[in-house]
């Protein structure tokens, strides 16, 4: 197998990453804009020692699985990199992806996992977008490419309003059903307007579960987003975020009983005190070495993780298990609908 040469493939499944895994002689290839069910036609890009990587030139015969993709430029736009499949598909490759991460990365005995609910969300769902300009086109970068592809009138990501009102300037405010947060245009925020409420209510019920309710700590905790539901449940609050920019927005949305610390997390946790509770929302590479052995020791009752990536969470949690704390609950966030990223919000308890 060469590169640029062309072959023909049957995928099986979709794996963590987006890509489609597919088979040659027991040689694995991981190809994009196709899915199980295809009979497609891939040129290769990457050759390794274990695996290659393709890319897509034409459907022979098309899966099952498909949908008349609503956007006429999903194969192009960077936006999203599932359109063409079907929205139950993609929860159940999502589900899927969760639970082999698990067991593949994690070491976790998949039938003593506790059960996986999942939260699916409305299209349209980003209340807020960072869109490029070239010329006159405004859009999402094209695929592995800074060439702006103008945003289709049929988007399915982005929010309605924001298609004709894109918005710029130093900072806006959250409206609807959630109110009073303030965020600069540089300060990272939940993007999916549909889930808001419910990641709220889920993390406020998992905070409800501790017996003591004296201390929390919310560590990269952005513009303070989830503090203000820990700052509802425990007595004090202490707010760990390392970007400034987000850190000044956290004064704005913060509640009297949280104390607010601008500093990278993996440098405070060494000074971390015991706490009743920890909430974590680490970026897509996960948390540090330290940062996980540090929440392991030093939290009395209940962790809180929200991850954006499966298989560093499947490597952050199984590090926790390793020290003692047992995978309590499982929430499975469709945050990006149309794409292969896998939001989890999972719940840790001391094990007995």
């Amino acid at each position: 197998m060469e590169i640029g040469e062309e072959i023909t493939i049957e995928p099986v499944e979709l794996v963590a990453g987006g890509a489609a895994l597919a088979r040659i002689d027991g040689f694995p290839i991981f190809a994009t804009n196709v899915y199980p069910g295809d009979v497609a036609r891939v040129r290769v890009t990457e050759v390794k020692k274990g695996f290659a990587r393709a890319e897509l030139v034409s459907i022979e015969s098309p899966s099952s699985l498909r949908r008349a993709a609503p956007c006429p430029i999903a194969e192009e736009c960077g936006g999203c990199d599932w359109t063409a499949l079907r929205l139950d598909v993609q929860l159940e490759a999502k589900h899927r992806i969760l639970t082999e991460s698990l067991r593949r990365i994690g070491k976790f005995d998949v039938g003593t996992l506790p059960p996986i609910t999942i939260h699916p969300s409305p299209l349209n769902y980003r209340l807020r977008s960072r869109l490029h300009r070239e010329g006159d086109a405004i859009g999402f970068y094209a695929m592995q490419s800074h060439r702006v592809v103008p945003l289709s009138s049929d988007c399915e990501v982005v929010g309605l309003e924001l298609r004709t009102h894109p918005v710029e300037g130093e900072s806006w405010d959250v409206d609807g059903p959630i109110l009073g947060y303030h965020v600069a245009h540089d300060a990272f925020f939940q993007v999916n307007r549909h889930l808001l409420g419910t990641m709220l209510r889920l993390v406020a019920e998992i905070a409800e579960g501790t017996s003591s309710k004296r201390t929390a700590v919310d560590l990269y905790s952005g513009v303070g987003f989830f503090s203000r539901p820990l700052a509802q449940v425990f007595e004090r609050v202490t707010a760990i975020e390392g970007w400034r920019a987000s850190h000044q927005c956290a004064k704005a949305n913060a509640a009297p009983n949280v104390k607010l610390v601008n500093a990278p997390v993996e440098q405070w946790i060494d000074h971390m005190p015991r706490t009743d509770f920890v909430f974590l929302d680490p970026p897509r590479s996960g948390a540090k070495r330290n940062v996980i052995d540090a929440i392991a020791r030093k939290t009395n009752e209940r962790i809180c993780f929200l991850a954006c990536d499966p298989v560093t969470f499947a490597r952050d949690a199984s590090r926790l298990a390793a020290s003692g704390w047992r995978l309590h609950t499982l929430d499975l966030l469709d945050l990006f609908p149309n794409t292969h990223h896998v939001e989890t919000l999972s719940s840790f308890e001391r094990a007995s």
